[in-house]
């Protein structure tokens, strides 16, 4: 008897992907901010710390959990300015993929660190849990996976959504980044209404047809390069960790006009984080700091590119 369980065989055919393996004792959950919400779920986390200098949607992932938030600064070398408690649930945000030295002490002082590596997808686990986002690593619609010391005993419903939010993705391969940054912007306010769910399986496909290997070792050929060029004029004193694997490059300089110069100039660089309250002490990184790029898609002959454009500014 033929039963829908049957694999099917025949007929059109799908996405060409190739059947790479996803990260090994990953929770892999539908995004980023969602981890953090099954953390507190899973560690009946009542009240925690939280950096001023991070993305304004994990405050609200963890109001809708109710639960309460404190807020702490951060120093120039991406560390906490304050002693927490010792039995303190503590946020602790891996800045542009370069602090793991900041993660490694963090997790020997503090038994409830929670690493939020959103923007170091390759960063080993460190603390009670941690966990990154696909999405700021490769062409995917949503996807994270979370490294828990504890689990939530219920079963999470699969996310079936991913495929309504590939028309940025689909448009910018068409027709470029700019043709899609609308669909972008909407699909991305879209993940605000998320619930916590298992990765789709779409997005699981996609991931696996990664070449993770050669993606980071562009990540640090490029970072390198660039860091060899601009050093002496960032503000930023940068040591990578052998476990640091960028996502940008982050060029700190209070030079004004030079982020709008390399957009005009069709380089596109960030501002971190849209809705942080204004005069903070973080509030040189929020005006001044140039995420450049240097993922996988690029050569040192981009990098030069970048180098070029910044070089007219001066």
């Amino acid at each position: 008897m033929i039963t829908n369980s049957f694999k099917e065989i025949g007929g059109y055919f799908a996405l060409d992907i190739k059947n790479g393996i996803l990260p090994e004792d990953a929770i892999a959950l539908n995004i980023a901010r969602n981890c953090l919400r099954y953390v507190i779920r899973a560690n009946n986390i009542k009240k925690i710390w939280i950096p001023y200098y991070t993305c304004p949607v994990v405050w609200e992932s963890v109001e809708k959990e109710n639960c309460e938030i404190k807020f702490y600064h951060i120093d120039k070398q991406f560390l906490p300015q304050v002693q927490f408690g010792e039995d303190d649930f503590i946020l602790y945000t891996n800045y542009f993929g370069i602090c793991a030295n900041n993660v490694k002490l963090l997790a020997k002082k503090y038994k409830n660190l929670i690493v939020d590596n959103a923007q170091a997808y390759y960063m080993p686990a460190y603390g009670l849990a941690s966990f990154n986002s696909a999405r700021k690593f490769f062409g995917v619609p949503d996807g994270a996976f979370l490294y828990s010391k504890k689990r939530l005993d219920n079963e999470l419903e699969v996310d079936k959504s991913s495929i309504e939010r590939f028309s940025h993705l689909l448009k910018r391969v068409d027709s470029g980044a700019s043709f899609g940054y609308e669909d972008y912007k909407n699909n991305d306010e879209t993940l605000r209404f998320e619930e916590v769910k298992i990765m789709s399986n779409i997005t699981k496909a996609l991931i696996k047809g990664h070449d993770s290997e050669f993606e980071k070792l562009k990540r640090i050929e490029n970072f390198n390069y660039l860091h060899s060029k601009l050093k002496d004029i960032n503000e930023l004193v940068i040591e990578l960790d052998k476990d640091d694997i960028p996502m940008v490059y982050p060029l700190l300089i209070e030079k004004d006009g030079l982020r709008d110069k390399l957009i005009k100039n069709k380089i596109y660089v960030a501002k971190y984080w849209d809705g942080i309250e204004e005069n903070i002490e973080e509030q040189d990184l929020l005006d001044y700091l140039l995420p450049l790029p240097i993922d996988q898609r690029y050569s040192v002959s981009d990098m030069d590119r970048i180098l070029e454009v910044m070089t007219k500014c001066f």
